[in-house]
């Protein structure tokens, strides 16, 4: 078992309406209608053209701020990224831009930095297997988050993605947020991605396994936390559409009702950061003393698959 300290979603520097703003969000008038009517996007968070490491430096800063005080030096720094920002991340955003005020004074050169991408969105699962395994990390920020500045990373066949920014600390060190159990699961069957042809057959079946392999990973994940899916408390989504999340639900078994889905339409898809976006949000919603079981869920492409289970006991004394 080990912890979250801080969970911080940086705001956008704009945000877009789906329907009214179709053309910069890459949609035509007709699907813009779709994706907001049926599958239920609203709104989604946008970089407004900045520069990718301004905006990550002001993610970055805002953290900071958050934290300023009461947050130990990181021993790592991870980038969970989707898009093409592996490369620049550690070098142009982090260290140049934050070295100075993420850690103590003198510590920074004590960082190690680098990005992920193995298993795009349902990375962030495994970055929390490796930390949970090991020991040697004290504390890592995992930054979670891309720039949709094209259509293949903006417009998915089921998703609308958003350029939301999120900066979780994982740590041993215990708070009211324990990450109880992790599961992952792959499907290398599906290892084309967004690359699979339609035409032989693997859309469908994948599409087809979607929700088995969903249900497997959450049965793993729950049978480590020793758990039922009727302990869980709510379903923190993958922040696909809401027409996706109806046919997962009657699949494991649950209503509807039980999953965090208000963000789907107020954020969009945050790639890798949709876990944590939505545990943030349900956090600050509960009342002090509030205890929950959480059940987060995420989807990669590749075709990868995790489950979290999270337990919240908010404002939990741990001195």
């Amino acid at each position: 078992m080990f912890y979250i300290s801080r969970n911080v979603t940086a705001p956008a520097p704009a945000t877009l309406n789906v329907a009214a703003d179709h053309d910069a969000l890459f949609l035509s008038a007709s699907s813009a209608k779709v994706f907001s009517q049926w599958y239920g996007f609203g709104e989604i968070p946008y970089y407004d053209r900045t520069p990718c490491t301004e905006y990550y430096a002001r993610a970055l800063s805002i953290y900071a701020q958050a934290s300023a005080g009461d947050e130990p030096a990181c021993d790592a720094v991870v980038h969970n990224h989707t898009g093409a920002l592996c490369g620049v991340f550690a070098e142009r955003v982090m260290l140049k831009s934050s070295r100075a005020s993420l850690t103590n004074k003198g510590a920074g050169s004590h960082w190690l930095g680098f990005s992920s991408s193995a298993t795009k969105c349902a990375t962030p699962m495994q970055l929390m297997q490796y930390f949970e395994r090991n020991v040697s990390l004290n504390n890592i920020l995992l930054v979670t988050g891309d720039i949709a500045d094209n259509e293949d990373l903006r417009v998915n066949p089921v998703a609308l993605s958003s350029d939301t920014i999120n900066l979780v600390k994982l740590t041993r060190t215990e708070s009211d947020i324990a990450v109880v159990a992790v599961s992952t699961l792959f499907d290398g069957e599906f290892s084309g991605g967004i690359y699979l042809e339609t035409n032989d057959g693997l859309q469908q079946k994948y599409n087809e396994h979607y929700q088995l392999n969903v249900a497997k990973v959450v049965g793993r994940c729950l049978d480590k936390a020793n758990l039922s899916l009727a302990q869980v408390d709510v379903i923190l989504p993958h922040n696909v559409n809401v027409q996706t999340w109806k046919k997962l639900t009657a699949k494991l078994g649950v209503g509807m009702e039980k999953v965090y889905s208000r963000n789907i339409s107020r954020l969009g898809h945050c790639f890798g950061g949709d876990v944590f976006v939505n545990l943030g949000d349900f956090y600050d919603g509960m009342k002090a003393g509030q205890t929950a079981h959480c059940l987060a869920v995420a989807a990669g492409i590749g075709a990868s698959f995790g489950a979290t289970v999270f337990t919240i006991t908010k404002g939990k004394d741990t001195e």
